[in-house]
Order: C-alpha cells, then sequence, then structure tokens
C-alpha cells in the first residue's frame, strides 16, 4: 500500500515541477508578465512543500499502521512469526526509506527552488 501511495504522491510533486518550471521558462518577458511568472511559480512551490508534507505525514501513518499490524500478527500467528524469523532482512526496512526519505528530499527541493527563485 505505501508503494502505491508513494507513486501518487511522486507523479503529483513531478507534474508540479513541470508545471514550475514551464512558469518559470515561459516567464522570460519583462514587467507584469515576469513578476506574474514569479508569483505563479511560488505558490506552485509553496503547494509543493505542503504536498510534501502531507507525503511524509501519509508515510508516517502507513508505516506505524503496517508496524502495528505486524506485531499483531506475530503475536496471534505463529506460523507468521517464524516467516517473519526466516526472511528477515538486517537493516532498514525499504519502506522506511520510501516513507521518509523521499518525501524530505521531495520538500528540500521545493524549498531551494523558493530560496533561488
Amino acid at each position: 500500500m505505501i508503494m502505491q501511495r508513494a507513486n501518487l504522491f511522486l507523479v503529483a510533486q513531478s507534474l508540479q515541477l513541470v508545471a514550475y518550471t514551464a512558469i518559470l521558462s515561459a516567464g522570460g518577458a519583462v514587467g507584469r508578465q515576469a513578476e506574474s511568472a514569479n508569483l505563479t511559480a511560488h505558490v506552485i512551490a509553496i503547494f509543493g512543500v505542503a504536498l510534501a508534507v502531507i507525503w511524509l505525514y501519509v508515510g508516517h501513518r502507513q508505516i506505524r499502521y503496517t508496524d502495528g499490524l505486524r506485531r499483531r500478527l506475530v503475536a496471534k500467528v505463529p506460523d507468521f512469526a517464524e516467516t517473519q524469523a526466516a526472511v528477515h532482512i538486517r537493516g532498514p526496512k525499504a519502506a522506511v526509506f520510501i516513507a521518509y526519505t523521499i518525501p524530505a528530499l521531495a520538500g528540500v527541493l521545493w524549498v531551494l527552488l523558493l530560496a533561488v527563485s
């Protein structure tokens, strides 16, 4: 479930980034058009930051839910506990990187774009 949600958020972030770059590249004029393009790009970047924060929150809740469900299954279903022990790989789970690292990087990208534009 976390992978599908991450895909949707990543597509939304990508579309926002395309819109941001298109507006800035088309806003090469002087005067009010350039000012309007810059303001529009700032609004898109602010929405990008907001979407990254929402993505981080949704991923965090999904990780908590999945971990709680896994703990209950280990406690209630002995076969599941044995399977988990047999296939467990040391180190951080990929879902943790997907839930936290990618949204955080997207947020940093938008903050940097806000800072330089």
